[in-house]
């Protein structure tokens, strides 16, 4: 019997050796023993001898389980769903894999082996070779691909997760009590579920971020082209100015006049280019076009906008589209601001700000405004309050909610600029 134990505790050695190298291997990458996959061995190790030596019941197999699934999210930290999925199709190959063999062996030592686990043994030891020999030319990994890939595969899935749940409160209800066996695989069933659930729900936000991302990046990318053509042919007309310039000392009567005929020249040709600065300043074309589309509108508006950019083409964990939605809302509430304003003596300006810190991403939006006191600006967030009516007022509190999620800061405030008041608004974005 000792020995019979012996060969036991070695099966289930290798059988939990034979996971892991399938876990690896549906994930792509080389199996390393580190401290995860100790763990994992021992406490499945410690369940096994739990239920077989000491007499815990049988549902406790469903805790190994739950370990194949906190190793594969933890060691490999990939998404739920991947690790959900890899974790079933290594559970199905481990198990089905020694089935194929078992059988054969059983008939072809039964004379030799009195004791079923040298024949489960031998089949484990099989088939972990087979693993291993066939691993080049039968690449898990595609496997785990294809069922990523195919959501009706998922959908199946779940299905039978879910009859199977369904079985279990059938057997509850016909049989009116609730057994401790029956009680696990309750949790381990609902656990699923909602993981499935989360997945599902993070996926369909995935898609709809996509597709945000996708229509900025054909609007946006649009205007950028434009402003590339607009600044190709002020270059081409550069040549024309320059001569332009060279002319007035032969047209002037004077030097003073020459230097003011010169200055306001040369400022003409400053404000005809200012667009320019859009290109140096932003290394990011998606930004570049969604300002300089915010700026033609402004201007169909008669309202000046002035801009300081500093943002780049980033690895940052803030989505382009993310920093997009953001500054539209508060250009689009300063344009709308200023453009309602009836004094035709009031100053219509903009100002907006977007660049990168040591700490994150700082995004300031600035507009000529009447003073609003301290107490006022408190309520510009609450969703559906606005100084423009009634039904309004919706885009800031998104924002608000935009800039949290990101666990960023926002502020409003009154600011002095060149003897004029700016309502002001600014974004702290944290890497």
């Amino acid at each position: 019997m000792e020995g019979s134990g012996l060969v036991s505790n070695l099966k289930n050695l290798i059988e939990l050796f034979t996971f892991l190298y399938c876990l690896a291997e549906l994930y792509g990458r080389k199996l390393k023993i580190g401290i995860h996959a100790v763990v994992f061995v021992i406490l499945n190790l410690f369940i096994v001898t739990a239920i077989n030596d000491f007499g815990f019941p049988s549902y406790f197999h469903s805790l190994g389980y739950i370990t194949m699934f906190l190793y594969g999210l933890f060691y490999y930290g990939e998404n739920m769903k991947l690790t959900l999925v890899n974790c079933f199709l290594a559970v199905i190959i481990v198990a089905f894999v020694p089935l194929f063999l078992y059988f054969p062996l059983y008939f072809i030592f039964y004379p030799k082996y009195e004791y079923a686990n040298v024949y489960g043994l031998l089949a484990e030891v099989g088939s972990l070779l087979i693993l291993i020999l066939s691993q080049k030319k039968i690449k898990l990994k595609r496997l785990s691909d294809f069922c990523i890939k195919r959501s009706k595969l998922i959908i199946m899935v779940s299905i039978s997760i879910l009859c199977g749940l369904g079985f279990e409160f059938y057997q509850i209800i016909s049989r009116r009590t609730l057994s401790g066996e029956t009680f696990f695989q309750l949790i381990y069933f609902i656990v699923v579920v909602l993981i499935i659930i989360y997945e599902w729900q993070k996926s369909k936000l995935d898609v709809e971020k996509k597709r945000a991302q996708l229509e900025m990046n054909k609007l946006y990318y649009e205007a950028y082209d434009q402003l590339i053509m607009l600044i190709r042919e002020r270059q081409h007309d550069m040549k024309n100015h320059i001569n332009a310039i060279l002319s007035l000392s032969y047209t002037t009567k004077n030097y003073d006049e020459l230097i003011a005929k010169q200055e306001e020249y040369c400022g003409y040709v400053i404000q005809q280019n200012e667009k320019t600065k859009l290109v140096l300043s932003s290394g990011n074309p998606l930004i570049a076009g969604f300002l300089y589309s915010k700026i033609r509108q402004a201007e169909s508006c008669h309202i000046s906008m002035d801009y300081k950019m500093g943002i780049q083409k980033t690895e940052t964990i803030i989505p382009e589209y993310e920093l997009v939605e953001m500054s539209g809302i508060l250009l689009d509430n300063a344009i709308e601001a200023l453009s309602g304003m009836e004094d035709e003596n009031f100053v219509k300006k903009i100002f907006f700000l977007m660049q990168e810190t040591e700490s994150g991403i700082k995004i300031i939006s600035a507009n000529t405004s009447p003073y609003y006191e301290e107490d006022l600006t408190a309520y510009f967030f609450e969703p559906g309050y606005s100084s423009k009516g009634a039904n309004r007022g919706l885009g800031l509190s998104k924002l608000k909610r935009l800039v949290q999620n990101r666990k960023g800061s926002i502020m409003v405030y009154n600011e002095m600029r060149n003897d004029l008041n700016y309502l002001t608004f600014e974004i702290e974005l944290p890497k």
